[in-house]
């Protein structure tokens, strides 16, 4: 058997899976499914082409500029940009997007799941394991769409072509349905694989979707039970390189527990184009903006606003390891090129081509080679759950309890102290109670996951989202450039709303509702 990410380009089932709108994803032919069903090798591509799915979801990094984390100048190919600042409707392409691509995963992996068992080719374990595999994806797509939409369809079978008339499923049933899903899975899924196999779902991956998703609604006791239960795995690690997780250079790496894989010129992506700056041939499309930059700590593990160490007239000095591994600051080094905005006749330079409009660029998800344009010739993974998050969600479900002990700050302290990063160690002295320790463990979300789609998440359940999505976006300080207007002062990028009675939940797109009047009423506001 090939590589999982190399096999993710499928012929047979994966090609008749065509669709005609959202939820009528589905073979067409019976006479094709008939035919199929009949190896092995059928049965392990048509779940990999369900695991092929994760990488559908449309640019996810995107997602982070509907954050107080980055900022995009276009509209395209998604119009993240109108959610970011308040303006979207209900025929916003974002919304369009998810809602489709999610429902195409969930479709993949209830065609297999109707149609596996006719297989005979399949050993029982190998059977088992495949289901288990696919109904983990599928958990994973009602995740994202349940943080996104709210209540939502739920399917668990291919429905019959042309019904349109399924009603939303209450987010909170959802969410009791897709911790069954993982605990079931979780029971048939393997702690590791061989070198073949690696990428495929474990039961860590399992548990820790599991964790996600508990912790999401608001069920502490369950969430630290499985980020437990992973944690007593002992397989996991924090990697001792923070920038290799994400440039491509260590795709196996122990700290990952799910990522979408890409292969160069096999399988690439966009990704170097739409986060990569004009020095190194992107387009500057999902770029940090000040608020971001201002959330790392200095290195005496304090914020800027009580830190000693803090020098406004050096402001990236002396501070989180991380903000350098992250954020392109001016001098940051990428890849042998020096990406310095503050020289004005440079390609990074503000309001040049393609440039960034924050004076910010993202060092995390730049592939770690350049080889001229790098439009659709990605290859680095987009992780998509690693094992600081389920430490921090771990944390965050225990402080939230007032459970507070050794373990919690233990298991802060493994994100905090990664090699290469080494930040001060919390301490019960410095962080002795709940309230104190929920700010450390926020920020500490805030600064280890950006473009990771978790600050969208985590803005929301917080209730945090009409505070920090309103007002005006800053970049950089311009005290370089005296040509601008804004000389002396910090870049304006935009200004942004947040309807609080409207934008805490997505829209059911209009493509959607157009076609199944059932799914409404729709989303308060919208």
């Amino acid at each position: 058997m090939k590589k999982l990410a190399i096999i993710f380009t499928i012929a047979g089932l994966a090609a008749v899976s065509a669709c005609k709108k959202t939820l009528d994803e589905q073979p067409q032919s019976q006479v094709s499914q008939d035919a199929y069903w009949t190896t092995e090798a059928d049965a392990i591509n048509a779940v990999n082409n369900c695991y092929r799915r994760l990488g559908d979801v449309d640019n996810r990094i995107f997602l982070s500029c509907a954050t107080d984390d980055s900022y995009s100048w276009s509209d395209w190919p998604s119009d993240v940009r109108l959610v970011g600042n308040g303006s979207a409707s209900i025929s916003t392409g974002m919304f369009s997007n998810f809602w489709s691509n999610l429902y195409k995963m969930i479709a993949s992996c209830n065609d297999v799941l109707d149609n596996i068992d006719k297989d005979k080719a399949l050993s029982d374990s190998l059977g088992r394991r495949l289901k288990a595999e696919t109904r983990f994806i599928r958990a994973y797509a009602y995740q994202q769409l349940t943080g996104l939409f709210g209540d939502v369809i739920l399917r668990t079978t291919t429905p019959p072509i042309n019904d349109f008339n399924a009603t939303r499923t209450p987010r909170a049933q959802v969410a009791t349905f897709i911790a069954a899903e993982l605990d079931s899975a979780a029971k048939y899924l393997p702690v590791t694989y061989d070198a073949n196999n690696i990428g495929r779902a474990t039961r860590g991956a399992a548990l820790g979707l599991k964790a996600r998703v508990m912790l999401y609604e608001g069920k502490y006791t369950e969430a630290a039970a499985a980020a437990k239960e992973v944690m007593d795995l002992h397989t996991y690690v924090i990697d001792n390189d923070y920038v290799s997780l994400f440039n491509g250079t260590n795709k196996n790496s122990l700290e990952i527990l799910l990522s979408a894989r890409f292969v160069k010129t096999t399988l690439p992506s966009a990704m170097a184009t739409w986060v990569g700056g004009p020095s190194i041939g992107g387009w500057s499309q999902v770029v940090p903006v000040q608020s971001l930059v201002d959330a790392y700590e200095c290195t005496d593990g304090k914020t800027i606003d009580k830190s000693q160490l803090y020098d406004p007239a050096h402001p990236y000095d002396n501070r989180d390891p991380r903000l350098k591994l992250t954020v392109v600051v001016p001098g940051v080094v990428v890849n042998g090129i020096t990406i310095d905005v503050t020289n004005t006749k440079g390609l990074d330079a503000l309001s040049k081509n393609n440039a960034s409009l924050t004076g910010f660029y993202y060092k995390k998800y730049v592939p770690a080679d350049i080889q001229g344009n790098w439009d659709g010739n990605s290859y680095n993974d987009l992780v998509l759950l690693r094992y600081a998050e389920v430490l921090l969600t771990y944390a965050e479900a225990k402080i939230e309890q007032n459970q507070i002990d050794a373990s919690v700050y233990d298991a802060i302290n493994q994100v905090r102290q990664r090699p290469g990063v080494m930040m001060k160690a919390l301490t019960a002295v410095d962080y002795p109670g709940q309230v104190s320790l929920r700010d450390a463990v926020r920020r500490e979300r805030r600064v280890e996951f950006p473009m990771e789609d978790n600050r969208l998440f985590d803005i929301r359940r917080w209730k945090i989202a009409e505070t920090v999505m309103t007002g005006p976006v800053y970049g950089i300080l311009n005290n370089y450039d005296p040509s601008r207007q804004d000389y002396n002062k910090h870049v304006l990028v935009e200004q942004r709303s947040f309807n609080a009675g409207r934008d805490y939940l997505w829209p059911v797109p209009q493509s959607e509702t157009s076609i199944n009047p059932n799914a409404l009423p729709n989303n308060g506001g919208w």
